[in-house]
């Protein structure tokens, strides 16, 4: 039999919301404060991201996500840009004096001396604070424009708007798009009546349940992919008001489309959600995710 509607509705429930927005304001406080190592404090843009900033977390979720932007200084794709484009780029602006390099230390010493270095961990891609009461991981980055056009003017020339940072160890390039897929995220839930939030809270808990039951492992399956593979779903999917017809349409698109993933974009718009680099997901496991879900539905 298909899973109940009062489990699907509590499934679809928001979890916590305050504990993410005080965490982020007492490391805002931190870092921009009068005790702050970071050089240019003045310019940091500190904000949400991941589930509790696109109201996707559930009951359980612990780590929160916290962007930690610094505008001093960007770096930028321009790719897009024409000839003349380029030309004019290169004349507007000069290298930048602000590394990335200086930027991360500062950012990592503030850290450790307002919350004790043993509660602070510097791992490949956020640093970690954990002092027994909540756990965040900190995202240090330069703002990234990606550029599709560019003149004389300000007025001229648009972007849209990343992040880039390196990886500790391997001193990799990464870029990606919160902003991006805040907006994207928040256009299609109103597009269909506030429907697709909630139904990406009962997919994450659809995850949690197959990990519990050893269906799936954690790895195979982050959070973060399911509400990528979750925004490529019809519209008409969503937007329909019994909540069980709306869980099955969904899966029946999934199902429906498992060959065609690889054409599948993440929630931004300017990445695909398939492919080789390691922020992107395996084809293999998203289908074993479908099937499964599929199954736990079937047999309840």
């Amino acid at each position: 039999m298909a899973i109940p509607a009062s489990t699907l509705e509590t499934w679809s429930n928001q979890g916590a919301t305050q504990t993410p927005k005080s965490l982020r304001e007492k490391i805002e406080r931190k870092l921009t404060g009068s005790q702050s190592k970071v050089q240019r404090k003045n310019q940091l843009e500190i904000y949400l991201q991941g589930s509790y900033r696109n109201s996707t977390n559930i009951y359980g979720n612990s780590d929160v996500d916290v962007v930690v932007q610094s505008d001093a200084t960007f770096f930028s794709d321009v790719s897009d840009l024409d000839t003349l484009e380029k030309a004019i780029y290169e004349r507007a602006f000069s290298e930048a004096t602000y590394t990335w390099e200086d930027y991360k230390s500062e950012v990592i010493e503030t850290l450790e001396d307002s919350f004790g270095v043993h509660n602070v961990e510097v791992g490949n891609k956020s640093i970690k604070i954990d002092d027994g009461t909540y756990e965040a991981d900190v995202v240090p980055c330069f703002e990234y424009r990606k550029y599709t056009s560019f003149g004389e003017s300000a007025e001229e020339r648009e972007y849209i708007p990343g992040i880039k940072f390196y990886t500790t160890t391997e001193k990799r390039s990464v870029v990606n798009y919160p902003k991006e897929h805040f907006s994207k995220g928040a256009t299609k839930n109103q597009r269909v009546s506030m429907r697709y939030k909630p139904t990406i809270r009962i997919f994450k808990n659809f995850k949690k349940k197959l990990i519990e039951k050893d269906m799936i492992n954690k790895e195979q399956v982050p959070s973060y992919f399911v509400e990528n593979l979750l925004y490529n779903v019809s519209d008409h999917c969503y937007d329909e008001p019994s909540i069980a017809t709306r869980v099955y349409n969904v899966l029946k698109w999934l199902q429906d489309n498992r060959e065609s993933m690889s054409q599948f974009i993440c929630q931004n718009e300017q990445i695909y959600l398939f492919g080789n680099s390691q922020e992107q997901w395996n084809e293999d496991d998203a289908r074993t995710f479908i099937n499964q879900a599929i199954t736990l539905w079937n047999e309840w």
